[in-house]
């Protein structure tokens, strides 16, 4: 099955870099309104299938603010594997770009493949439903909703039904059977009533229906006339062109007869000519046989004049040899004397190299020095030790003299930084004047300090007695009030002899003037805090008095530079110290370089004395001794392979002298001769042989030619015998007197033959035939037979004449009648008005055609898918319903449902509740993607189809889907959180939680 696993939208609607990744088999949607739900709906549509055109009804999408538009859709095909489909603006539909697992990249087309060639408004309509289609039934009543029910089974949305009472209002639009105001109606009344009219008028003119009839009556005599007249016209042109051709004809029939009365029973064709032909070949043949004899038997006496020397022939090949290595003998001569003076040259090198190594080598012993690529190796190892310890060795001198003046400058340093130093006593001295008067200032600033703080304490005091000043008035006050209450009470309690309130009052009273002289005796208490202040303000005083008289700063002056020297001082000596390491490490190294330069002087005098040599032999680098014993080891290899070559060219030279020798002797006669003498001869001897050799192949060529030739022109003049007595046989004659007698009565035959076939051409072309032949040599005369055809031609034309008058005069009188009443006028209307309802009556059937069409898809449908379908449909029904209803049976007539429901009792669609026509409606839908499943596995996309169904409705619906995942992804689109609770959190896609990605 086909699923979707992953969205990426560059630019949709309002969704701009929008991704939603690892769709599961079952997903749910979530989000509330207008937060991208439909947009994402339409992205999926769009990306299979193409954007909706700018004309289209469909929302674009386009972005407002975001160039890009379109994204990318992750899918797995059964039998393609996982393909990115990625579509952006381009052409209408956008331009589409199909990437597979295997690498394969294609277009619309691939696209198209994977999607089993699926149109959108197909998809759309069995895999993609929604709510409108909810709406729509809650909009419907009576039979109305049970054909849209079956619509929805049938094509997945609305549009049969659509259709079906589209069709039905245009034909009534136009004709009802009981109507009155439809178009046809009208006109089928008005029809009626001037057809009665008409008839009226015609009983009132019945001479007008007598002129129709005879005017009927002339006009077929004139149509037969015709067709006569035309009949003789035609049989007259024939008899025309048989007189012409008459002669013809006749010519030809006594042609006929001649050839048939001389025409021999057979010659051969063009005999005269090719028995000339033969007899000349023949004279020409034995004319040339007689100059080939002749000429054979002078070649005969030529080739026995040029016969060649075949001894010499025969040792052709050795002598050409000795001749083409005559080159070669000078070359190995001069060579001789190369390799001589090479040899010369290279024992001198030899000798200059012993003189140079102060030694004497020779082939014997210098092949048993050892100069394999490890003692190169060894001897090039020594040369580059040598030459880095003498460049180490002057590092070393150079480093020591750096190193030894760097240390004399920094004790010189360190010297003076030591005379800068104070002593310690005055330094100490020092630091303890410091420590004093560091105090003193101490001692000041904490005066200071303690200053503010008496000052902050007596301000804060006088704002204390200030308060209190406030505190007592207002005591005062509120004493006073309350003394006044009571006195007042004390008074009212007497006055009334209620003496507990008089005794309330005055004890009250009572109370009151103790606390009031309770608080006018206590006295304001010292403050402690100032107290102790002003204490440590007078013994800082005391204690700063005491303090000896100094300047801290410059104290403190002469303590930093002091301390800056003794810095300076103690960096030196740490300096000092690290130079005298240094030092030390140089002195070291020395040491090593001279232990590494003993032992590198070992292993040369090692090396030198493996290649034969010694220390006091020559002052020379061991890479160059083992270079030069290398090049004179190549010398003696070079000298003994020029000695080698020496020999072999000396042997050369005398094995081809031999040579020439023996065959000069042979042919020549003379076996003195110089090697480049008896060569040149023996060359013109043996050019002179193959000449004549040539000669004599020539001339046997030109004998065997010559007798080719003549046994061939035997054998055509054998031929030439044959044909002129084959000619003679085929004519039937013995000598040539009676074969030229017949070639002259065959050329009589074949010039009437020739004439007769002519004479048959021009008669074919004139349409003349062997029947006509015979009708023109044995008939009637064509003179009476044309005479007569002409005569009756004239007597039809007549009569002709006369009835196009007499039809002429009863259209005249119809005329007349017919502009003089109301029955042209009549006659008129009924025509137009007949014209006008047969093409409004074709338009009526039209539509009558295509809802006759629709209603037998329809009854097929019912016939062959529908059962299947539905069958599906009463099993979801019955899941969604809990078994309350059964079956969806198909009206008999038209298209429209019945509901069974579990007690057999059946409703229509209008019967049934709001909800349970829903279930209906989302079971037939189900039912139509669950039965193309097995050509079209593609997702089901659902948008809020069953918001109307109650808590345990919903649940079973849930349960549905959740069955029909196995088969088909569901991609379910909500705007209810109360639907979230039957999935999981895997199953949720919270667009209101993927909101940072939408603008």
């Amino acid at each position: 099955m086909m699923r979707i696993i992953e969205l990426h939208i560059y630019g949709y609607g309002k969704l701009e870099d929008y991704v939603i990744k690892s769709l599961d088999q079952m997903q749910i949607f979530y989000g509330e309104n207008e937060a991208g739900k439909s947009t994402i709906m339409s992205f999926i549509h769009s990306i299979l299938f193409g954007f909706p055109g700018k004309q289209s009804a469909e929302n674009r999408y386009e972005p407002k603010n975001n160039p890009k538009y379109g994204g990318k859709i992750k899918a797995f095909f059964p039998d393609r594997g996982v393909a990115v489909i990625e579509r952006v603006k381009g052409k209408a539909t956008g331009d589409v770009t199909v990437s597979l697992e295997d690498a394969t990249i294609g277009g619309e087309e691939l696209l198209k493949d994977l999607l089993k060639r699926m149109e959108k408004s197909i998809f759309q309509a069995i895999f993609s439903f929604n709510v409108h289609g909810l709406q729509n039934i809650h909009a419907m009543k009576g039979e109305e909703l049970g054909r849209y029910l079956f619509s929805a089974g049938t094509l997945g949305t609305d549009k049969l039904f659509n259709t079906e009472g589209l069709l039905q209002k245009e034909m009534e639009l136009r004709f009802k059977p009981s109507g009155k105001k439809p178009l046809l109606n009208e006109k089928l009344k008005e029809l009626k009533d001037i057809q009665t009219s008409l008839k009226n008028a015609e009983q009132q003119n019945e001479t007008y229906s007598e002129l129709v009839s005879m005017k009927n009556e002339l006009t077929d005599k004139i149509a037969r006339l015709k067709n006569e007249i035309n009949m003789l016209e035609q049989t007259g042109i024939k008899l025309r062109e048989y007189k012409r051709n008459e002669k013809l004809v006749i010519e030809a029939a006594a042609l006929d007869g001649k050839i048939k009365v001389h025409d021999p029973s057979f010659f051969p064709e063009d005999g005269l000519n090719r028995l000339e032909k033969v007899d000349e070949q023949l004279k020409s043949n034995q004319a040339r046989m007689l100059r080939l004899k002749e000429k054979r038997d002078q070649l005969l006496k030529d080739l026995e004049s040029h016969r060649p020397n075949s001894d010499l022939l025969g040792m052709e090949t050795e002598i050409q040899a000795a001749i083409e290595n005559l080159p070669l003998y000078d070359q190995l001569k001069q060579e001789k004397r190369l390799l001589e003076s090479k040899l010369e040259e290279m024992t001198e090198e030899i000798d200059q190299l012993n003189d140079k190594l102060h030694t004497d080598f020779n082939e014997g012993n210098i092949h048993e020095i050892n100069t394999s690529i490890f003692i190169k190796e060894q001897a090039e190892n020594i040369d580059e030790t040598e030459q880095r310890l003498r460049n180490k060795k002057l590092e070393l001198e150079s480093a020591f003299e750096e190193e030894k003046k760097a240390l004399a400058e920094l004790e010189a340093r360190s010297e003076s930084a030591k005379e800068e130093l104070l002593d310690e006593a005055e330094r100490t001295k020092l630091v303890k004047d410091l420590d004093l008067l560091g105090n003193k200032e101490r001692i000041h600033s904490e005066l200071n300090y303690v200053m503010d703080q008496i000052e902050s304490a007596k301000i804060k005091e006088e704002t204390e007695k200030e308060r209190q000043r406030q505190q007592q008035k207002k005591d005062f006050n509120q004493l006073l009030l309350l003394g006044s209450i009571l006195l007042i009470v004390f008074l009212w309690g007497i006055t009334n002899g209620t003496w507990f309130l008089a005794g309330i009052g005055i004890a009250g009273l009572l109370l009151l003037l103790a606390a009031r002289f309770k608080s006018a005796d206590k006295k304001p208490m010292e403050d402690k805090v100032l107290s102790r202040l002003l204490d440590r303000e007078k013994a800082l005083k005391e204690n700063l008095n005491s303090q000896p008289e100094g300047n801290a700063s410059f104290t403190k002056s002469l303590l930093a530079k002091d301390e800056e020297a003794r810095q300076r001082h103690r960096e030196l000596h740490i300096k000092i110290e690290q130079q005298h390491d240094r030092f030390e490490k140089i002195v070291q190294q020395f040491e090593a370089w001279e232990t590494d330069e003993a032992q590198i002087k070992q292993r040369r005098a090692d090396l030198l004395k493996q290649f034969g040599l010694t220390e006091t032999s020559a002052p020379i680098k061991v890479l160059d001794a083992y270079h030069l014993i290398e090049r004179q080891k190549q010398y003696f290899r070079e000298r003994k392979r020029i000695k080698e070559s020496l020999k072999t060219v000396a042997e050369s030279l005398i094995e081809m002298e031999s040579s020439l020798k023996l065959l000069a002797q042979r042919f020549l006669q003379n076996s003195n001769l110089a090697p480049v003498e008896a060569a040149g001869l023996l060359k013109r001897t043996l050019r002179e042989a193959i000449d004549q050799k040539s000669r004599y192949r020539e001339l046997n060529v030109k004998l065997e030619e010559m007798e080719e030739e003549l046994s061939t022109l035997q054998k055509e003049e054998h031929v030439f015998s044959q044909e002129r007595e084959g000619l003679l046989t085929q004519a039937g004659t013995e000598d040539e007197d009676g074969f030229r007698q017949k070639a002259k009565n065959a050329s009589l035959v074949k010039g009437w033959k020739t004439r007769l076939e002519d004479i048959n051409h021009q008669l074919i072309a004139s349409g003349i035939s062997d029947e006509d032949r015979g009708k023109i040599l044995t008939g009637i005369p064509l003179e009476e037979q044309i005479e007569e055809n002409n005569s009756d031609l004239g007597e039809r034309k007549r009569e002709l004449s006369a009835k196009f008058d007499s039809i002429a005069d009863v259209k005249h009188k119809m005329k007349v009648l017919e502009e003089g009443g109301i029955y042209s006028e009549l006659l008129h209307k009924y025509k137009q008005l007949q014209h006008e309802f047969t093409e409004d009556a074709k338009e009526w059937a039209k539509y009558a055609v295509a809802r006759d069409l629709l209603s037998k898809t329809i009854d097929r449908y019912k016939d062959e898918r529908l059962p299947r379908m539905l069958a599906r449909a009463e099993s979801f029904l019955s899941i969604l319903t809990d078994g309350s209803y059964m079956k969806i049976i198909p009206q008999v007539s038209g298209s429209g449902f019945l509901i069974e429901r579990n007690d057999h009792l059946f409703f229509e669609a209008n019967e049934l509740s709001q909800a349970t026509a829903e279930q209906v409606y989302v079971s037939i839908r189900l039912a139509l993607a669950a039965d193309h499943y097995d050509r079209y596995p593609f997702p089901i996309i659902i948008d809020d189809s069953f918001v109307n169904f109650d808590h345990n409705r919903t649940a079973r619906t849930i349960k549905l889907l959740r069955e029909m995942s196995n088969n088909n992804q569901i991609l379910i689109f909500t705007c209810h959180r109360h639907l979230l609770d039957y999935f999981s959190e895997k199953e949720i896609v919270n667009l209101q939680e993927k909101s940072t990605n939408i603008v």
